[in-house]
């Protein structure tokens, strides 16, 4: 059995920009669905090309490089790493996302638009938190057992903060989303 390496410089540059192309995809067409369906369709296919390139590298790719894919275990008893949870919810995560985008192709040209809003209104938001809440929990779980109350007082601040910025924010971005005309 061969064991894969850790990611070299170019790998992990590839796997992190794809990443954030494929998160800012999502992002944009959940943000963009109703009010400017231009860009919601630009980035549905932004979104479909990251996925067909992940594809494609991934046949390219020797079997012990970190950007090949392979199905992984239901239980790796041997491995020290990571738990195969991690590999599961990667498997689902891409799943969802290619099933949600090429439904939105559907959609367009043959009309499976039932199909395309529930996976991308019901199932693919339940494996992005989800997935958020894998990819956070450890890291979490270690810091948790080290927190004051003060550390706690400024982080209330700090999201308070943020979240004032960010609804001021969307209140001056919500005309310029919107698909309304005015002359």
């Amino acid at each position: 059995m061969m064991t894969k390496r850790k990611p070299n410089r170019f790998e992990m540059t590839f796997l992190m920009m794809w990443h954030g192309v494929l998160t800012g995809g999502l992002l944009l067409t959940y943000m963009s669905g109703d009010d400017v369906y231009f860009l919601h369709q630009f980035a549905g296919y932004v979104v479909c090309g990251a996925i067909l390139l992940r594809l494609l590298v991934a046949l390219v790719a020797p079997k012990t490089s970190p950007l090949s894919l392979s199905m992984p275990k239901l239980f790796d008893r041997n491995n020290k790493g990571r738990s195969p949870l991690y590999a599961w919810m990667a498997v689902g995560m891409i799943t969802a996302v290619a099933l949600a985008a090429f439904s939105g192709l559907l959609a367009q040209t043959i009309g499976f638009d039932d199909l395309h809003e529930g996976l991308a209104e019901g199932v693919l938001p339940a494996f992005i938190f989800a997935h958020m809440a894998l990819v956070l929990w450890k890291p979490l779980a270690k810091q948790v057992q080290n927190v004051s109350a003060q550390d706690v007082a400024q982080a209330k601040a700090m999201a308070t903060k943020l979240t004032a910025k960010a609804t001021s924010a969307a209140r001056r971005a919500k005309p310029y989303l919107s698909s309304k005309q005015t002359p």
